[in-house]
């Protein structure tokens, strides 16, 4: 099924790099953004409960943890495809991140390129040690059995990617992160060449600003579930020039305060 819209995919397990290396890249090269984790309350609140709670499927292990998230992955994979032709300039790709991206869904929605980043167990944990919020002994808990589903996440990824004749990097515990950048992004503008580029001013000022919101509310949705506040999250530049890659540190609370 074609989308009638220009997608590049980055999937893979979680604590790869996929967020930090597509943020950047879509800021350096002029790209929309869509982090589908962006969206999880938004498509919560759409969707509805669509399976058990994280804790309840970690407590049937990793295994059968891992069944159930490829399982809402893909209920939730018509919803993330609508969310970005709503959202589309027109023309320009999209750069779509989430390790709910499956190698054998590509074939369905036709991405213009996909690439997945398969990761160790320890840079995961390592990964999700960092997000740890004070406060949250919930997802302190869950570390561990996260690690464990992840991997089984990742190497199922890792095979389907190599059936399907997709790309995958590996990304070890010690990375060097601009190996990974380097890699990605030769993938992305390869793929990318064809197409149109944010304009310089209002258009990439609105665009930027629009993936802020809804980074922010996630952010806010998510602190309201934990009852604690996250740390400052790197907001994109708004000031609307080609290739701008800067950031503004801000806190929910300062990002509302700013408007």
């Amino acid at each position: 099924m074609a989308t009638s819209m220009p997608m590049f995919w980055v999937g893979g397990a979680p604590g790869s790099g996929k967020s930090t290396t597509v943020r950047h890249l879509s800021r350096e090269l002029d790209l929309a953004l869509h982090p589908i984790d962006a969206y999880t309350y938004d498509h919560l609140e759409r969707l509805g409960a669509i399976g058990p709670s994280l804790d309840e499927a970690l407590a049937l292990g990793a295994t059968m943890a891992a069944d159930d998230f490829e399982r809402v992955a893909a209920l939730r994979l018509p919803a993330v495809m609508d969310d970005v032709r709503t959202a589309q300039v027109a023309g320009v790709p999209t750069l779509v991140e989430g390790p709910q991206l499956h190698p054998r869904a590509a074939a369905r929605w036709s991405p213009i390129g996909a690439i997945w980043l398969i990761t160790t167990a320890e840079r995961t944990r390592m990964a999700r040690r960092e997000r740890l919020v004070a406060g949250d002994d919930a997802a302190r808990r869950r570390v561990e059995a996260l690690v464990e589903r992840d991997q089984v996440i990742g190497a199922r990824l890792r095979s389907a990617a190599s059936d399907a004749g997709r790309a995958v990097i590996e990304v070890p515990t010690n990375v060097d992160w601009s190996d990974v950048v380097t890699a990605v992004r030769g993938a992305v503008i390869t793929a990318t060449a064809p197409f149109a580029r944010l304009r310089p001013g209002r258009e990439l000022t609105l665009r930027r600003r629009h993936e802020n919101d809804v980074v922010h509310r996630q952010i806010v949705a998510h602190e309201r579930h934990i009852g604690a506040a996250l740390s400052p999250f790197p907001y994109a530049c708004i000031c609307g020039r080609s290739g701008c890659t800067d950031t503004i540190a801000a806190t929910s609370a300062e990002y509302r305060a700013d408007g």
